[in-house]
């Protein structure tokens, strides 16, 4: 379909609420999304064994943080229509963080708007506005524990950061959606400390997808870098470590006159941007870096034959 027609069809995509509960040994979050006039969408997230962890938890303490997964889960909903404007009802954004999120949209979603020939730099393309009625605070406490955790995809990036963290102290896998090639990869490491998510997108976002609706890149780095947030306050760990390197940096092709990078969320920016939002809105003692930036693939490939 095309973007004009959809975007007159659906004017508006709005942020409806957040929800979560302990179900046996996990923690489930729930996101409401919709589109008007007609497209509703629940988004579900389940951590799981954090009942572990729960004498150190008030779980009202993470509103604020479940509210920005929720957040980040928006680009995965909002893409399939490119709605102008998108309402946040389920809490209040200030003028800072509404510019945040619209330079992440824009940015993040590069690689979508060439594929699918979308002109983001029409006068109005996106405008949020912030509805809530409550100033969700971040987290007055946050991790003491100085250990590591370590997004892990069991490509060769992340197994050079892993083995060269093992020597430093206690680590732990932070794992979305593992599959059976990731699980064999993950018993080779001989870690056993593992931290589990299960990310679950509506159904209906993907028969829209068959019917014709837009589809394509998001920037999936932003996502995991909320939830290892989450999930670092949660289960104490200090340190988040990811392993994107340096080329990361470099933008792949240009459209409309701006630089493209499908990377955009590995990158630099994306990490100093993430890391001062982190600090100023969602919680202070966190230390959020990539082991590996000032590397390229030719070192880390040497890096990676010692092991």
């Amino acid at each position: 379909m095309k973007v004009e027609f959809l975007r007159e069809k659906y004017p508006k995509f709005v942020y409806q609420k957040y929800s979560y509960q302990i179900s046996g040994k996990n923690l489930e979050i729930f996101f409401d999304f919709k589109i008007e006039p007609n497209l509703k969408f629940r988004s579900k997230i389940i951590i799981e064994n954090i009942n572990q962890n729960l004498p150190r938890w008030n779980l009202g303490k993470i509103d604020n943080l479940v509210f920005h997964l929720g957040l980040m889960e928006i680009p995965s909903y909002w893409k399939a229509t490119c709605s102008p404007i998108i309402e946040v009802e389920a809490g209040k954004l200030n003028k800072e963080q509404i510019k945040w999120w619209e330079d992440l949209i824009i940015k993040g979603m590069g690689q979508f708007f060439y594929q699918n020939k979308i002109n983001f730099r029409q006068p109005n393309f996106l405008k949020i506005r912030s509805l809530g009625r409550f100033d969700l605070r971040k987290a007055d406490t946050g991790p003491t524990c100085d250990r590591y955790l370590v997004p892990f995809a069991g490509g060769r990036d992340s197994i050079v950061t892993l083995e060269n963290l093992k020597k430093k102290g206690e680590t732990a896998l932070f794992l979305v959606n593992p599959n059976e090639q990731i699980k064999k990869v993950v018993k080779v490491t001989g870690i056993k400390k593992q931290i589990i998510v299960r990310r679950t997108i509506d159904k209906k976002l993907l028969e829209l997808n068959k019917k014709g609706y837009l589809n394509g890149h998001t920037p999936f780095t932003a996502v995991l870098s909320f939830l290892s947030v989450l999930c670092a306050v949660l289960f104490d760990y200090k340190n988040i470590v990811f392993s994107n390197e340096k080329s990361a940096d470099e933008g792949n092709l240009k459209y409309l006159g701006k630089m493209i990078n499908h990377q955009w969320a590995k990158s630099s920016e994306f990490e100093k941007m993430f890391k001062k939002y982190c600090k100023k809105f969602l919680v202070k003692n966190i230390n959020y870096f990539s082991y590996l930036r000032k590397y390229g693939e030719l070192e880390i490939s040497k890096m990676f034959i010692k092991y």
